[in-house]
């Protein structure tokens, strides 16, 4: 029953004008503050943490905006799932700086497109499978149906999705050393297998598997989110250059800096960030959580 409902709302919302789901997203936002709910806490405490340069007047705008994007990524899902690839592709307004994917096929370089949890991340995925070939790691839900409704939305664009052991990290490589795309979500907390490293000036338990594959493959690494356009316009595709090539860093380094280069892209539009994420629950020994 639970699925069926839920579907049944990932439908209705596809059908919807993005400004409609964009409006509903903001009092779903304005709940969640009202409510003093356990998100509003998260996004709180992590801001605050993050942003000690702010005053309290802006801390407070920054995560009321934060708790309103929250709401249209959650009502968006429809869209992202649910509506014909074609149309939802046209939600796209513009690219900026696409033409870095082709200069480092070009060269001979596969690309690692680092996607954080910011903006829509769905959108980022269904564009870029829609036009170059990409493998992407994929974790089974429980839930039968569900996974199988998750895996035809990702997929329904062509992209390659791979178990996240070492078949996967094998299938990557392979698709790495083709000169294909690779899709991992740079500020995924790893269960293992990580290191801490500045985020946000805090210590953070970052993953270093994409540095890793960028070392091996000597892969270009390209941070990568899809803008939400105000007045619900659409969104706009943003490729980003690391700041530096990651792959002739050691592990330590490319890790440090990939964080710092995920926090640059934050900036840019830091509400649009999944801030409602308990990023830094894991702390070195002796660190207390900010939580």
């Amino acid at each position: 029953m639970k699925f069926f409902l839920f579907k049944s709302v990932l439908i209705f919302t596809a059908l919807l004008p993005l400004r409609y789901i964009h409006f509903m997203g903001k009092i779903v936002g304005k709940l969640t503050w009202l409510s003093n709910s356990r998100i509003r806490r998260i996004a709180e405490k992590n801001i605050n943490a993050c942003f000690p340069e702010l005053n309290q007047q802006q801390r407070t705008l920054l995560i009321r905006n934060i708790l309103n994007e929250t709401g249209k990524v959650i009502l968006e899902t429809g869209k992202m799932w649910q509506q014909d690839s074609a149309k939802t592709l046209k939600l796209i307004q513009e690219c900026e700086n696409e033409h870095l994917i082709k200069q480092a096929q070009d060269q001979g370089r596969g690309v690692i497109l680092a996607i954080p949890h910011y903006g829509s991340w769905e959108l980022v995925g269904l564009y870029c499978a829609e036009h170059y070939a990409m493998t992407s790691m994929y974790a089974p839900q429980s839930d039968p149906r569900l996974d199988n409704l998750i895996k035809q939305a990702r997929q329904r664009t062509g992209a390659k999705l791979v178990p996240t052991d070492i078949k996967g990290i094998r299938a990557m490589s392979k698709a790495l050393k083709n000169t294909e795309l690779v899709a991992i979500l740079p500020d995924q907390s790893p269960n293992e297998n990580g290191i801490f490293a500045p985020f946000f000036k805090l210590p953070c338990y970052t993953m270093t598997l994409l540095p890793k594959l960028a070392k091996k493959t000597n892969a270009v690494v390209l941070f990568t989110y899809a803008q939400r356009l105000e007045n619900s316009r659409g969104f706009k595709l943003i490729f980003r250059q690391a700041s530096q090539d990651l792959a002739a860093l050691d592990i330590e380094q490319a890790t440090q800096q990939m964080n710092l280069d995920v926090e640059m892209l934050i900036r840019e539009n830091p509400h649009q960030y999944q801030w409602t994420y308990k990023r830094f629950k894991k702390q070195p020994e002796g660190c207390k959580s900010i939580y």
